[in-house]
């Protein structure tokens, strides 16, 4: 898939699969820098027509595929979801798009997020199936003609085919009308009761995320990536309800920052600078921080990353938008939030068993 090519949705998220190895890239950058748990999702927020689908700026060169230790069986069975079969071939195909990107040492836990990836594509491929949703094939030719437009005008893909886009980014036609078809299915079904009341509402409840405001805020991590099991991680909520009791009790926090947190800001006090409501920071630690007053500690926030607890140190009050102006982003946002929740729901009553 192009990285980005689809947004009628954003659930979707530009190709599921693509946001499996962003999400690597996130964790990688989020041990380099200060900031604890970078957003993973690398479609553009919609803010155009519904259904607008846009092309990558650049064209990617073919990379080498990624180095593997040993030749796998490519129809060795990694996960059955609901009865269905996810072969190797299925993830190695992926890996073999990001080439070089992916350190060796690194492919192993790229190679869960994929297959983790690909068991919602198949989730919801199911869903749409047994629920009997469908576009029109107009629809779907129309964002495909609309993708075709986009590299036309695009400089950074003068005289490219769509075919050859794709192929470039070892994707295909196929697996584009897939995704494209996927986004306007979940569409369909989950905007079907949205009118402008709901999504004014919803505008009212989340005016921060449009408005510009952002908050500064310093945390603490304790990182929980590598624990396995209930034991560890039941520790780690024990040590977090600590380390804020000590907070609570007068103790500075960024000396605790400094003493406890798992993460590189921890160097500076735990502080990680301004930062909006949505784009930056993973949802549940954005959510979290948005809700606090200057001076106010969370309480313990859980996310891919591990646990936190925030401080809010700083608000700086944003610009007031209208609501006509941006009706559209408000309606991929709730789309978006409602899709996540269906994914969970179908995810909870859905026979998975993986086998890698």
């Amino acid at each position: 898939m192009l990285k980005g090519c689809i947004k009628p949705l954003g659930i979707v998220l530009g190709g599921i699969l693509c946001i499996q190895v962003s999400a690597f890239t996130a964790e990688t950058d989020a041990k380099k820098t200060s900031a604890p748990a970078k957003e993973v999702n690398p479609a553009p927020k919609a803010e155009t027509p519904k259904g607008e689908a846009k092309a990558e700026v650049k064209e990617s060169k073919p990379k080498e595929a990624a180095p593997v230790k040993k030749e796998q069986d490519p129809n060795k069975v990694l996960a059955t979801v609901n009865g269905e079969n996810i072969i190797q071939k299925d993830v190695a195909q992926i890996i073999s798009r990001f080439g070089s990107q992916i350190p060796e040492e690194q492919i192993s836990a790229v190679t869960k997020q994929i297959l983790d990836g690909l068991i919602t594509q198949k989730l919801l491929t199911q869903f749409i199936r047994e629920n009997k949703i469908e576009p029109s094939k107009t629809d779907i030719e129309t964002e495909i003609n609309k993708v075709r437009e986009d590299i036309k005008s695009n400089p950074g893909l003068a005289g490219k085919t769509l075919e050859q886009v794709l192929e470039s980014h070892g994707s295909s036609l196929d697996d584009l009308k897939r995704d494209i078809t996927i986004s306007l299915c979940l569409e369909k079904y989950l905007g079907k009761d949205l009118d402008d009341k709901k999504l004014k509402a919803y505008y009212e409840q989340n005016k921060a995320a449009y408005d510009g405001t952002e908050v500064r805020a310093s945390h603490i991590l304790i990182d929980t990536r590598k624990m396995t099991t209930d034991a560890e991680l039941n520790n780690a909520l024990d040590k977090t309800k600590k380390i804020k009791a000590e907070a609570t009790a007068g103790k500075d926090f960024s000396e605790l920052a400094k003493q406890y947190s798992d993460c590189p800001s921890k160097e500076k006090g735990g502080d990680l600078g301004f930062f909006p409501r949505k784009g930056q920071m993973v949802e549940p630690f954005a959510a979290a921080a948005f809700a606090l007053k200057v001076g106010q500690l969370s309480e313990p926030v859980k996310t891919n990353f591990g646990y936190h607890i925030i401080k809010v140190t700083e608000i700086k009050p944003g610009t007031a938008v209208k609501f006509d102006d941006i009706k559209q982003t408000v309606k991929q946002d709730l789309l978006q939030e409602k899709a996540q929740v269906l994914i969970s729901q179908i995810r909870q009553k859905a026979k998975i068993d993986i086998k890698a």
